[in-house]
């Protein structure tokens, strides 16, 4: 009888614990995520909603500067956090999907004026790279290189309006996001970037270590990774401009 006693429990504090819906952060990052017409939208931003709303799961998204969601999530106000890249430290406190919701290419951007060719991480000897504060950048070689130096703002429009002053000679972010965000304050012209990945990384939407929230990982976790492999993921893709695997263009029965 004790033993059904607790299940009970732990089943009605499971039912209580998802019956609100769960807290969701992240920071404009487009496309991937991004306020369009007072909603949070965007590549991750759909198909989180499409993952979470097939399962009956309600939630709530706001966008919020990078480190006051990463307050947040640590403080344990939060669910998930969205788009967040993988580290030792923040897998303490939140849990990492084995599948991410994008692979990102880490890109170095550059003013056309004074283009900088880089193949490897030892080519940035001696330049100033633009970086964004709260950001991982999971490659240990551009983490603790000390041989270029790193350059924070906090936002990368500022990182671009940096390096078109010539006060950073590189800027490091997600090629689709660099790329989208110099379209959009009409600097396309005006600056270009190595098409060679510096390093390529993951971004996950993690999970808050408590248990009603860690106990959705698995079926989130199932329903992402169907998800990637269908149309409707492709249809989500074309919708931002981003280019579309055969395999997700097709239609699927199974």
């Amino acid at each position: 009888m004790r033993k059904l006693y607790v299940l009970l429990v732990l089943l009605a504090y499971s039912l209580h614990a998802n019956a609100q819906p769960l807290k969701v952060c992240t920071n404009e990052w487009p496309p991937y995520t991004a306020l369009v017409d007072g909603q949070v939208r965007g590549i991750d931003a759909d198909l989180l909603h499409l993952a979470l709303t097939n399962l009956g799961i309600s939630y709530e998204i706001t966008l919020e500067p990078w480190r006051r969601c990463l307050r947040k999530m640590s403080d344990g106000q939060l669910d998930i956090l969205l788009d967040a890249f993988y580290s030792e430290d923040r897998a303490r406190h939140m849990i990492f999907p084995d599948e991410p919701m994008a692979e990102s290419a880490m890109v170095l951007f550059y003013a056309t004026a004074r283009p900088h060719r880089i193949d490897s991480i030892e080519d940035l000897r001696g330049l100033r790279v633009g970086t964004e504060p709260g950001y991982a950048y999971g490659d240990p070689s551009f983490a603790r290189a000390t041989h270029f130096v790193r350059e924070s703002a906090p936002t990368l429009e500022a990182n671009f309006g940096k390096l078109l002053l010539g006060r950073i000679d590189l800027v490091i972010t997600d090629r689709a996001v660099g790329l989208h965000t110099a379209n959009g304050l009409g600097m396309q012209a005006a600056i270009d970037f190595n098409p060679q990945p510096l390093y390529s990384d993951r971004v996950y939407a993690a999970f808050s270590r408590k248990p009603g929230t860690a106990a959705l990982l698995p079926r989130f976790e199932r329903e992402l990774k169907r998800l990637k492999a269908s149309p409707e993921y492709a249809e989500i893709l074309r919708r931002y401009l981003q280019p579309v695997t055969i395999e997700q263009s097709e239609t699927r029965t199974d």
